[in-house]
């Protein structure tokens, strides 16, 4: 595909004023198949709750498709043993690594890299405000798992990946609430962090807008690593958030047709 026929696809993603007025399914389930080239991307609710139906959708979608190569979203989690704590510690992405693990599949993040990830920010927000949005939306991701890892350790790592580029200097605690009183206006109660403070469908909150930046980002990279994915793999498996897949559905089915053609 060629820069321009790219940059064609990339507009073809729906904007949230778009998607705003599109009802759809949750899970969300875009397919695609050519000659002996299939894709499922699966669309859902950020869970690692065992008893939700959607892991034994994905599962089922899984083994169906016996992808060659697997993507998820956001960070590779460590790949786990046992598919209940895969599920309980990493959702999505830790169900669709054990599956992968077990079936000899490769696998990959479709997610723009963090450290990538937090210098855009800091170039387009500032550091103080990136800072923010990064560590609230992590926290809305911790806060959900219902097998925790250690707290300490956790994000620790994740500021290590995260500090070079935001140019903010050591992340600490301290540093974090600072900024947090100074955007948002009231402390930060991190155990009380959910998803709601950076969901890209509302405005009212900075952190709400920014993530409708980020993920505008993030689904203009997913875009291209799908398509480069089958363009270089027969089957391909991946699993996102639900407004993703429907925003990325228009982009992607008009880029394959022209891979294809």
């Amino acid at each position: 595909m060629s820069v321009a026929s790219a940059a064609d696809a990339c507009r073809k993603i729906l904007t949230f004023a778009e998607y705003s007025r599109i009802r759809h399914p949750a899970p969300y389930v875009v397919e695609i198949r050519a000659a002996d080239t299939r894709l499922l991307l699966f669309g859902g609710l950020h869970s690692s709750q065992l008893a939700d139906p959607m892991f034994a959708l994905i599962e089922e979608l899984f083994l169906d498709v016996s992808p060659v190569l697997a993507l998820h979203e956001g960070t590779p989690p460590q790949v786990e043993p046992d598919r209940d704590i895969a599920i309980r510690r990493h959702g999505e992405a830790g169900l669709v690594r054990h599956l992968a693990a077990r079936q000899g599949s490769s696998t990959a993040s479709m997610d723009v890299p963090l450290p990538k990830e937090a210098g855009w920010l800091q170039r387009r927000v500032g550091g103080g405000d990136a800072l923010v949005f990064m560590v609230v939306r992590q926290l809305a991701s911790y806060n959900r798992k219902t097998l925790k890892m250690n707290f300490d350790a956790y994000f620790e790592e994740f500021f290590e990946l995260i500090a070079p580029h935001l140019e903010v200097g050591r992340i600490t605690w301290q540093l974090i609430e600072s900024e947090h009183r100074r955007m948002l206006g009231v402390p930060l109660i991190a155990r009380e962090v959910d998803g709601r403070m950076t969901d890209p469908t509302r405005v009212e909150l900075p952190t709400q807008r920014i993530a409708a930046m980020s993920n505008r980002v993030r689904d203009e990279y997913m875009l291209h690593r799908l398509i480069e994915s089958v363009s270089n793999y027969r089957r391909v498996f991946a699993t996102v958030g639900v407004s993703h897949a429907v925003m990325l559905e228009p982009a992607l089915r008009a880029a394959l047709e022209e891979v294809r053609a």
